[in-house]
This record gives structure tokens, C-alpha cells and sequence, in this order.
């Protein structure tokens, strides 16, 4: 069975849907509300465990309340935990109002949870890891991390947010450099301009870049893929979403589909996860992306053959 090794974050979060959002010195109540680990990291560590894959997490938490519920939160959903560690000081923690209309607020409280320190990651066993995916945010310890993963031959994909730009490319080169898969999102590729350029200059070997509800694409070298969504009953709520295809874009290609296969599922399974509240609220397991898949792609019979009756 195949493992993947998650490195990055972890935050409390913590979902509320209201009609409206109150006006100043006021308050409103929610009608719907989710409490939940999340975190780049952690999310996209779920998403693929729930497509069957073996995953671990390397991060830390804060000797908090919020802490303890996480590592357990993340347990209680296939994530191997072993490897996040409690540090003193306290998790993240990330509050999303959604109102019916759409519209939505985050308020995000940066901590010691947001990647794992220098030591761990030098230190961290990589014994039958077959994948790796982390974050630029910190780019001294992706860099170690993507060191270690070219040294023993791991494939690694990169979750490259827009913030993490602002290291400059200069930092971020030697994390990106012969990766896998580096995911961003329409903003940070607005921000790279030449796509096919960034990924030649960095040598990546492929660059899945996400449109939200108009699906994704997948460029290789200077040719692309794109992936529409299937249609969607309802849309609540979108956070997380890209982490959730993340995660199972791994998870399928670990376990054998090609690129192209492993994007369908992934942007069905994202789809599928907006229409539930909280980033991990409504992440598919395995038998739910293959009804998607079936579903939103059906198998076309042979033309030699005619369909049975």
C-alpha cells in the first residue's frame, strides 16, 4: 500500500452559516455550524485518506485545548498522527462565516501550528514514504523537506499559495525545483503570468493550476489538459476545496491512474465537497468519487461492439 507524507499546517476551524451577516453591534445566530481540524496540511491529509491511501502528517500543535481536539479530529479520520508534535503556545485558529448569498468572511489567527520546526523536519523517518506534498509558506523547512525527498527519491507536489510568494522566487526555488506537481489557484498563477515558463525554469514536472467552479487544468510542459466540473446540485461552501482535489489527485495517481484520470477525480471530489459546510465536511470517500466519476463521466461502449440491451 501506498503512503503519503503531508507537511504543514493545522488550525482549529470552525464553520458558521447565517441568513445575513449582523450589522455593527449586533448578532445573529447560525443555522448550520461545523467544528473541525483544518489547515492546508491537514486537509488535504484527509481528502486523501478518504480515497484509502495510507497518510501521515508531520506538524505541530499548540498544548491547547484546540490541539488536542485536532490530533484527535485528524486521527479519528484514517490520518496517522504520530508524527505531529505539541509545542507550546496555541493552534491555529480559523473562524468562516458564510452568509445564504454566498458571501463569505475568515478570520485566521496565526500560531505555532503553522509548520513543523527545522529539527523535525531534518529529523522526520521517510521509510516507505511514496509521496510527499507540503506548502512554501515556510520556505526553510520545505526546503530541507524537498532535499530530503530528492535524496531518496520521492515524488513531491507543492501547494504554492499567492502569500507565499512574497518570499520571493529566489527562496522558493529550492523547494520547487524537479517537483511533481506544484497546485495553484487562478490569483497565484495571475501572479507567475508565464506558467509554461515558471514550470520550465523550475524543472517541474507538472503544474496543476485550479479555476474554482470551472474546473482545472493540467500542463505539462507547454501542453494542457483542462477538466470541467460536473454540474453541482448546491454550492455552500468552497474553502478547502482545493485541498480536497489536492489530496485526491495524490491518492489517485498513488494508486495507478494516469494524470488525466487522477484530475477527473480530483475535481469531482471537490465539486462534490463544495456542497457542504467546512472545509472537510463534505470530503468523498472513495466509492463516493467513483459514483461521481460514473456519473459525471460515464463509459462510452466500444464502436465495435454494440451496447447490451
Amino acid at each position: 500500500m501506498a503512503t503519503a507524507l503531508f507537511c504543514g499546517d493545522i488550525a482549529f476551524d470552525v464553520a458558521l452559516r447565517v441568513a445575513r451577516f449582523p450589522d455593527p453591534d449586533q448578532k445573529t445566530h447560525a443555522f448550520e455550524n461545523l467544528v473541525s481540524a483544518g489547515g492546508v496540511a491537514a486537509n488535504s491529509a484527509v481528502a486523501c485518506a478518504r480515497q484509502g491511501i495510507d497518510t501521515a502528517l508531520l506538524a505541530v500543535v499548540g498544548d491547547d485545548v484546540f490541539g488536542t481536539y485536532s490530533r484527535e479530529f485528524l486521527a479519528a479520520r484514517g490520518v496517522d498522527v504520530t508524527g505531529v508534535t505539541t509545542a507550546p503556545g496555541r493552534t491555529a485558529l480559523s473562524v468562516c462565516t458564510l452568509a445564504e448569498d454566498g458571501e463569505k468572511r475568515l478570520v485566521y489567527t496565526s500560531s505555532v501550528s503553522q509548520y513543523p520546526p527545522l529539527e523535525r523536519v531534518r529529523g522526520a523517518d521517510l521509510a516507505g514514504v511514496d509521496w510527499i506534498h507540503t506548502s512554501c509558506l515556510h520556505p526553510e523547512g520545505a526546503a530541507v523537506l524537498a532535499e530530503r525527498a530528492r535524496a531518496a527519491g520521492i515524488p513531491m507536489s507543492i501547494d504554492l499559495e499567492l502569500l507565499a510568494l512574497a518570499h520571493g522566487m529566489d527562496a522558493l526555488a529550492p523547494t520547487l525545483s524537479g517537483a511533481a506537481v506544484v497546485f495553484i489557484n487562478e490569483q497565484t498563477a495571475a501572479a507567475i503570468g508565464d506558467v509554461p515558463g515558471f514550470s520550465a525554469r523550475h524543472r517541474l514536472k507538472s503544474v496543476v493550476r485550479t479555476g474554482g467552479l470551472r474546473g482545472a487544468a493540467l500542463t505539462y510542459g507547454f501542453d494542457e489538459i483542462a477538466v470541467a466540473p460536473p454540474p453541482a446540485d448546491r454550492i455552500i461552501d468552497t474553502t478547502g476545496a482545493g485541498d480536497c482535489l489536492a489530496g485526491v489527485y495524490i491518492a489517485r495517481f498513488l494508486s495507478g491512474a494516469d494524470p488525466h484520470a487522477a484530475l477527473r477525480a480530483a475535481v469531482a471530489s471537490a465539486t462534490y465537497a463544495c456542497g457542504h459546510l467546512g472545509a472537510q465536511g463534505g470530503y468523498p470517500n472513495r466509492a463516493t468519487t467513483d459514483e461521481l466519476l460514473a456519473t459525471a463521466w460515464p463509459k462510452k461502449p466500444s464502436p465495435n461492439r454494440k451496447p447490451k440491451p
